[in-house]
């Protein structure tokens, strides 16, 4: 068994950024809504065009940032998880993040 967790995770090594960045993507469309709630909140009172204006910043900017920088961060922090451990910590991952969902009413 531990031949095959460590062939899988050599298989695995060169799409863990784009991994990285799928995980990164999930926490963003499951706390997005709380992100942008908090947001509105503190904007509420502004004038529409500041309103308008921390919508796009945000949005368009603002998550794609954190998909990058969080992306790449969470990339190097899988470099450093031993190859027998690689692919049973990324499918923990996604099934925490999946039972999460569904436990928020997500799917």
């Amino acid at each position: 068994m531990e031949a095959i967790l460590i062939d899988m995770a050599h298989w695995f090594r060169p799409y863990q950024s784009q991994c990285a960045m799928a995980i990164i993507a999930t926490l963003l469309v499951l706390f997005g809504g709380e992100i942008s709630q908090a947001i509105r909140q503190l904007i509420k009172n502004q004038h529409i065009i500041v309103r308008t204006l921390v919508f796009v910043l945000v949005c368009a900017f603002g998550y794609g940032a954190l998909t990058i920088w969080l992306g790449q961060m969470l990339a190097v922090g899988l470099t450093k998880i031993h190859d027998l451990y690689l692919i049973p910590s990324v499918a923990a991952i996604f099934v925490g993040l999946g039972l999460y969902a569904q436990k928020q009413r997500h799917i």
